[in-house]
């Protein structure tokens, strides 16, 4: 083995190493992974070589993060959030749809519950308050015209 094969071999090993060290710290996907082993400063065939070892045994697998993100966002974002976020994390198109099936039906619900925890027990809101309501889950992606549904419904609790 000459010496460059030894070098290249090093950096291979250590490449995989750091993806390791990246994937035990959260789950991560591939675009996210050769990101991070690029600001590290690897080689394109060491971030390869790394890449190639951790999805062997199952570290990076970009479905089931889509179904393990979505998961831990419908309740905070909504569908056309997650999916924009999904989307430039470089998860594909066809995961994400696998992952929604069937999950984009209750973002009335949804709003509601953000609703009610941020501005407590059902109550008519001033206009002030309704405004930043608004604007906090116009922020989350929610539609507007569904915000509004779901406004009406939280003020009519008090009657």
């Amino acid at each position: 083995m000459n010496r460059q094969e030894y070098t290249n071999e090093q950096e291979n090993k250590k490449a995989v190493s750091a993806a390791m060290q990246l994937l035990l710290c959260r789950q991560r996907t591939e675009k996210e992974l050769r990101h991070r082993l690029q600001e590290k400063g690897f080689s394109e065939e060491a971030e390869e070589e790394a890449i190639a070892y951790v999805r062997s045994f199952g570290y990076l697998n970009d479905r089931n993060y889509a179904e393990v993100y979505l998961h831990s966002q419908q309740q905070k974002k909504s569908c056309s959030l997650i999916r924009r976020e999904l989307l430039e994390k470089g998860v594909a198109a066809e995961w994400i749809d696998e992952a929604f099936a069937g999950e984009e039906a209750g973002e009335g619900e949804v709003i509601y519950d953000l609703l009610c925890k941020r501005a407590g027990d059902p109550h008519v809101l001033e206009e002030k308050e309704r405004n930043r309501q608004l604007r906090y889950l116009a922020g989350k992606g929610f539609a507007v015209s569904e915000i509004w549904k779901q406004m009406r419904r939280y003020e009519e609790k008090t009657l």
